[in-house]
């Protein structure tokens, strides 16, 4: 539904439904002859039926799910696609500046990066829903209304992993329809989850961080056999997370504002534990022999995966609040004044390359041949690995989330105006640009 507010369809009005026509399809309510009716109703009682009338024709015209074709060849197991962050690295993107494709509503907002696959672009919404469009035009292939708003989802083949805040729930959906695999309850979750292997894993709001097993086993088989969501481990901590958990070969990641604790991932216990005097903000990044983050008082920092040992700190750049993402041996960072600082991820020797006007509070996104930047004033810059300008888009609305690329076309998730009688002047929007 191109440049068009979401799930407004047009009504059939004439008097009678047609023969064969679909069961969704809507038409216009039948006039009620009072007089003819064997029971006098009262003024009343006959605005209460109008009343009822006038709250199910809309349910009537809700439009029916598509299944989504098979992608199946998905892999996006932590929050951004991969552990550095940096999932787009073989796309490219044009030199002249975009035009917009296609643009259309999602709700309240987008809760962090969609997931992008062949055919369809998978979202969390601040409204509760987990809603897939088809990545050709925007139109809705389906979407479910959960428990409370999900966190970004995971996608692994045909399936969706997502858990929600509020009153917690982890499931996993199936792709095609969005129909329920499994679900667990658990405390709210409000960050990113990770898989590694069939371990699911998601760090709670009071501080527990737990393991599922995707997939029950048979002893002595290695084939699963049935998809119930088990229970494997959890561990606790004095603190809520700060970014979601993360998976270094055998090891999993748990932050916690200035605090990082490294556990076996198999079983949950701690191996180390340490302080950064800071406050940590925005997901960890990695090459899987570093851990780099950003913090809230202006440093970038780097700890050896192995033990957690600090490896070097620069500081000085004004506040951070998104972390940074990490390609070729350097890392990228953009402070909240739109600074694009340039790191290198052996010693963390750091230069600020560009300056892009705005706040911002989403990481960059890079991709072969530049690094785009979203800022919460709706400003697409697009630059150079070397910080050097190429192009500049104006949106309407502000740009809150990672920008994403697929086959050079670039995907902006962000809070867009609308101009309706009711309601926030802020809604969600998703916006194509070629």
């Amino acid at each position: 539904m191109p440049n068009a507010a979401p799930y407004q369809h047009p009504v059939q009005v004439s008097a009678d439904r047609p023969a064969g026509s679909s069961p969704h399809t809507c038409f216009r309510a039948a006039k009620i002859d009072r007089a003819s009716l064997s029971v006098n109703l009262s003024d009343r009682r006959l605005a209460l039926l109008w009343l009822a009338l006038l709250l199910v024709l809309p349910w009537a015209c809700v439009q029916p799910p598509r299944p989504v074709p098979s992608s199946g060849g998905t892999f996006w197991p932590t929050y951004m696609g991969n552990i550095a962050r940096a999932p787009f690295l073989a796309e490219e993107v044009s030199d002249r500046e975009p035009s917009i494709v296609w643009s259309t509503g999602v709700g309240t907002g987008i809760q962090g990066m969609p997931v992008i696959t062949e055919q369809a672009i998978i979202a969390a919404t601040s409204d509760r829903y987990i809603e897939v469009l088809n990545r050709e035009d925007g139109s809705t292939f389906w979407r479910k209304r959960l428990e409370g708003p999900p966190v970004s989802p995971l996608v692994m083949g045909d399936i969706i992993y997502t858990a929600t805040q509020g009153e917690g729930r982890l499931r996993s959906l199936d792709l095609e329809i969005g129909a329920d695999l499994w679900k667990q309850r658990l405390p709210s979750v409000n960050v990113p989850l990770s898989m590694s292997g069939d371990t699911l894993y998601a760090a709670t709001e009071n501080g527990l961080l737990v393991a599922y097993d995707e997939c029950s086993r048979s002893k002595g088989a290695g084939a699963c056999y049935t998809r119930q969501g088990e229970p494997v481990w959890q561990t606790g901590f004095m603190r809520p997370p700060s970014a979601g958990p993360i998976v270094i070969d055998d090891a999993i990641v748990f932050t916690a504002f200035d605090s990082i604790f490294m556990l076996d991932r198999f079983s949950g216990k701690r191996r180390a534990a340490t302080h950064s005097g800071e406050v940590l903000v925005g997901e960890v990044a990695s090459d899987g022999q570093m851990l780099y983050m950003t913090s809230e008082r202006g440093s970038l920092l780097a700890w050896r995966a192995a033990d957690l040992e600090l490896a070097w700190q620069t500081s000085g750049f004004g506040g951070f609040l998104a972390g940074p993402v990490i390609a070729d041996g350097f890392g990228y960072a953009v402070s909240r004044t739109g600074a694009l600082i340039r790191f290198r991820t052996a010693d963390g020797n750091a230069e600020i390359i560009a300056e892009c006007r705005g706040p911002v509070v989403a990481p960059p996104t890079l991709v072969r041949n530049g690094i785009l930047i979203g800022t919460m004033e709706g400003r697409l810059h697009f630059l150079s690995r070397e910080g050097d300008p190429v192009w500049e888009k104006q949106l309407d609305g502000s740009i809150e989330t990672p920008v994403a690329v697929h086959e050079g076309r670039i995907l902006v998730t962000m809070y867009g105006r609308v101009n309706r009688p009711l309601g926030s002047p802020f809604r969600g929007k998703v916006v194509e640009l070629r």
